[in-house]
């Protein structure tokens, strides 16, 4: 004996029916082929079920994983060290006295050059020779 409650379809001839194409919801009376009316193809079912059973879940999960943060949180606060660990202290070697060689003396330092700059021995000087005074004037 068939259900005389009503289902809820929709129909997947896309293309080839305007149900389908306007993705409507077809009732369907208990009792009845579960078709499309418009093409004849076998509609596919719509759950009538509670929606939004999701929502729930999400929120679940979410405060779980609030929960779990703020745990780990005070977890790391109150078992990390407040402070740095000190090294050890570091004992200092034994001097020795250095031997030290005699410095090498230095060489002498070579005299200062006290000859003029050379003027040039053509007249064609450039500007940089003419400010230093290195060019001949011609008389």
């Amino acid at each position: 004996m068939a259900s005389m409650k009503s289902k809820s379809g929709k129909c997947s001839n896309f293309g080839n029916c305007a149900t389908a194409d306007a993705r409507a919801t077809v009732e369907v009376p208990g009792g009845l082929d579960f078709v499309c009316n418009e093409c004849g193809k076998p509609l596919l079912l719509i759950d009538a079920g509670p929606q939004g059973g999701g929502s729930k879940t999400l929120l679940v999960l979410g405060l779980l994983l609030a929960a779990l943060l703020v745990a780990g949180g005070a977890a790391w606060f109150l078992l990390a060290d407040t402070a740095a660990p000190t090294p050890p202290p570091v004992m200092p070697a034994p001097a020795t006295p250095a031997v030290v060689a005699p410095a090498p003396p230095a060489p002498p330092a070579p005299p200062p050059q006290t000859e003029a700059p050379t003027r040039p021995a053509h007249g064609h000087c450039s500007p940089a020779d003419e400010r230093a005074g290195l060019c001949r004037t011609t008389p």
